[in-house]
């Protein structure tokens, strides 16, 4: 019974793996879909931000960064996630928390 249990938990553990893996795969796809598209596009949006009037060269500078920095800020918080996701595993705590329910679970049997 105990094994069928472990089991169980593997299983739902590997299947919440997986639905982090699928979400930052989709994340990292959306980002390079993103940051391609800017690319190709930056010099279009530069240009109507100039047809509307907005000559100045520090406004367009200033237009240009923030433009550029979304897709830099999307794209350190997708490091972020992929070191916790494939280098700090975050099995360590759960590792922790299931020797101290062991522990514990010892220390009472030897109680009884």
């Amino acid at each position: 019974m105990e094994e069928k249990k472990r089991t169980r938990e593997k299983f739902i553990q590997a299947q919440e793996r997986v639905v982090k893996l699928r979400k930052f795969y989709v994340g990292l796809v959306r980002l390079i879909i993103f940051t391609v598209l800017l690319f190709l596009f930056n010099g279009r949006i530069i240009q109507i931000f100039i047809e509307h009037g907005l000559d100045n060269e520090h406004i367009l500078y200033w237009v240009n960064w923030t433009l550029w920095s979304v897709p830099v800020t999307i794209a350190f918080i997708m490091l972020i996630k992929g070191l916790k996701l494939f280098i700090f595993k975050n099995n360590s705590i759960k590792n922790w928390e299931d020797r101290q329910i062991e522990k514990i679970m010892k220390e009472e049997d030897s109680f009884e």
